[in-house]
C-alpha cells in the first residue's frame, strides 16, 4: 500500500508538471536515487515522459544503496513505473554515453574530466538543478564543458511559478526551532550574505523576532553579540573556519560562552564539537562545510524539493529543444 507521504509526493509532482509544462518523451535521464525524499527522483523523471530513467546509488550514512533501490523500486512498481534501471556502486559508460539528460546529482558527482569524457555533447545536457552562480568545480568540471561544448545551465530558483528559493526562510525558522529558540522575542543575528541572509531575516521577522539583523563585518557582530540569543550563519561562499585557532569567530568565544549565545548553521565550516566543548550550543550537532547546505530545502517538506527537480527537469528539457525561458540559466552554451 502506498502510504501518505508517497501519495502525497505523486500528487505535487503531477502539479509541478502541470504548472511547468514539463515533457520528457522520448528522451534518457541518468540520475540518482537517495534516501528519504530523493527517492521520488527517478519517479519524477518518469513521471515528466521520459522514455527510460537510469538510477544510481550507493552507500552513504543516511543509508545503504541497496535499502534506496529498494525504496524506489518497490513505489515505482505500486504505480505502474517500468522503465526505471537501477545500479548500486559503479555506472557503466554506456550508460553515461547513451543518456540525453545528466542531472549533476550527488551520488552521480564527481562530474569530472574523466566522467565527462564518455558524455556525448550533441545530444545530451546537463541541468544543475540548483542556480548557476552555486557552481562548485568540485562537483562539476565547468571548464571541460565549456571547452567541449557540453551544454550546462543553473534553476532559477524563485520563478515566479515556483517560488522555491522562498523557502530558506521557512527552513531558517525551523532550524532555530529545532536549536530550542523561540524565535519570537529573540534577538538574532544573521551572518550572510543578500542571498541566503535576506531571506533568514525575513523569516525571522514573520514569526516575530524583536530584532535580526544581516551582518558581514565583524566589528558589527561584537556590537550586537552581547544582546543576541543566537548566530544564525548562512554566508555560502565564507571558506575560512569560524571557530578555534584562527578562526572568523576565534575573537568572539568568550563573549558567546559568558552569555549563552547560541550557533545555527546553514553554510560555513563549523566545527561542532568544537563549540560544545567550549559550553556553545550549536545546531545541527555536526560539522558544517563550506559551500554546502548543512539541511536541504527538502528539510522543511516535500515541496521545495519536488518543484526543484521537476524545474530541473525543465530546463533540461529547454536545452534539449533551444527553447530557453528565464527559468534556465545557461553555463556553457
Amino acid at each position: 500500500m502506498i502510504s501518505f507521504a508517497d501519495q502525497r509526493a505523486l500528487r505535487l509532482t503531477r502539479q509541478a508538471i502541470k504548472t511547468l509544462d514539463v515533457n520528457l518523451d522520448g528522451y534518457t535521464v541518468l540520475t540518482e536515487v537517495g534516501s528519504g525524499m530523493y527517492k521520488y527522483t527517478p519517479i519524477i523523471a518518469s513521471m515528466c515522459g521520459a522514455r527510460r530513467v537510469v538510477a544510481c546509488t550507493r552507500d552513504s550514512r543516511y543509508a545503504k544503496g541497496s535499502e534506496n533501490i529498494d525504496h524506489c523500486s518497490a513505489l515505482a512498481k505500486s504505480t505502474g513505473i517500468g522503465n526505471i534501471t537501477f545500479y548500486n556502486g559503479t555506472i557503466p559508460t554506456e550508460e553515461i554515453r547513451e543518456a540525453d539528460i545528466i542531472t549533476n546529482s550527488g551520488f552521480l558527482r564527481p562530474l569530472d574530466k574523466n566522467f565527462l569524457s564518455h558524455v556525448d555533447p550533441k545530444r545530451t545536457v546537463i541541468p544543475l538543478m540548483f542556480e548557476a552562480w552555486e557552481i562548485r568545480k568540485s562537483d562539476i568540471d565547468i571548464d571541460y564543458c565549456a571547452k567541449n561544448g557540453i551544454r550546462v545551465a543553473g534553476t532559477w530558483e524563485n520563478y515566479p511559478s515556483i517560488k522555491v528559493f522562498d523557502s530558506v526562510g521557512t527552513l531558517a525558522v525551523k532550524m532555530a526551532f529545532e536549536a530550542g529558540y523561540e524565535v519570537h522575542g529573540n534577538n538574532i543575528v544573521v551572518w550572510g550574505d543578500e542571498h541566503f541572509g535576506k531571506q533568514a531575516l525575513e523569516g525571522f521577522l514573520k514569526v516575530g523576532a524583536s530584532t535580526v539583523e544581516l551582518v558581514n563585518n565583524i566589528d558589527r557582530l561584537k556590537d550586537l553579540l552581547p544582546s543576541a540569543d543566537f548566530i544564525y550563519i548562512c554566508d555560502y561562499n565564507a571558506d575560512q573556519p569560524y571557530f578555534a585557532t584562527g578562526g572568523l569567530f576565534e575573537q568572539l568565544e568568550t563573549t558567546m560562552t559568558e552569555n549563552f549565545i547560541g550557533v545555527v548553521h546553514l553554510y560555513g565550516d563549523v566545527d561542532a564539537e568544537y563549540l560544545a566543548s567550549r559550553r556553545i550550543n550549536v545546531y545541527p550537532r555536526f560539522n558544517g562545510r563550506s559551500k554546502l547546505m548543512t539541511f536541504t530545502l527538502g528539510h522543511v517538506g516535500l515541496r521545495p524539493i519536488i518543484n526543484l527537480q521537476t524545474a530541473g527537469f525543465k530546463v533540461a528539457q529547454e536545452m534539449l529543444t533551444g527553447n530557453l525561458s528565464p527559468l534556465s540559466q545557461p553555463v556553457t552554451y
